[in-house]
């Protein structure tokens, strides 16, 4: 049975942090662990990781040691419920809306009493059914599991109270670039509105004793840390982008030095 080492860090009140891929590759996945990253974002909203791909990328997510999170298309159960069988070790769903939305999420992540989710002991998280014994097997596996809720809409913003307040719910994620166009400043992730709306569910959240979640440039990682913040991610198209720009600027200068 696996320990959720994403989770036990929040739990201490330490931050951690992600990269949202978009696109099913192992090796990628299993470098992310040693470079220093604490959990990946598998992106099945806006990316092609599936229910099918998804077995060989978590376990490769299991080699790096890097905890294996989906972001389903929608959080219902029958979403959801595949991705914990194959190993997902947590869930961050988007566009939560109000707390039966929030309350759905945690059915399909959580066994009974907990939750609603389908009984069954021979996942790949409890060793294809050679690990523990159910009894022992369900506590845990609702122990270890990560449930976040994403509010994305001005509705969601509104409701922030009821929804961090769901038992079962970890963390309260705010997608700043839907929130932009909820509000009516869409990409204009920095208006001072969508600050605003987001400083409200973040004061909600912590009031609520859950933990903030969001993902910023890096140079905004103070500010978001002072106001609360533990659960970042950026993205593997950013890193990789930025870095190859940077690497490019380097050598092209090296190259133009040399005549060359």
């Amino acid at each position: 049975m696996f320990v959720n080492k994403t989770k036990a860090k929040l739990q201490q009140g330490k931050a951690v942090w992600g990269v949202m891929v978009t696109f099913p590759a192992p090796t990628l996945l299993e470098m992310l662990g040693p470079l220093g990253f604490d959990w990946v974002l598998l992106d099945n909203e806006h990316g092609d990781f599936t229910v099918a791909n998804a077995e060989h990328c978590i376990r490769a997510c299991d080699v790096g040691g890097v905890t294996p999170i989906v972001r389903p298309i929608v959080g219902r159960p029958e979403i959801v419920s595949p991705f914990m069988d194959r190993g997902c070790q947590g869930v961050q769903a988007p566009h939560i809306n109000n707390a039966a939305e929030a309350k759905l999420l945690v059915d399909g992540i959580k066994y009974p009493p907990l939750g609603n989710r389908g009984f069954f002991r021979r996942t790949r998280s409890n060793e294809h059914g050679l690990g523990l014994q159910p009894v022992d097997y369900l506590r845990r596996a609702n122990e270890e599991t990560l449930v976040i809720a994403m509010i994305e809409e001005v509705e969601g913003v509104r409701n922030v109270k009821e929804i961090a307040e769901t038992p079962g719910i970890d963390v309260v994620f705010v997608g700043t670039g839907d929130l932009s166009m909820s509000l009516g400043y869409p990409g204009q992730q920095t208006h001072p509105k969508v600050l605003e709306a987001a400083d409200i569910c973040f004061k909600a959240i912590k009031n609520a004793g859950k933990i903030s979640g969001v993902s910023c440039p890096e140079e905004k990682t103070d500010d978001y840390l002072e106001r609360g913040v533990r659960f970042f991610h950026s993205s593997a198209h950013y890193l990789i982008q930025n870095t190859g720009t940077q690497y490019m600027k380097m050598v092209q200068a090296a190259a133009k030095r040399h005549g060359a």
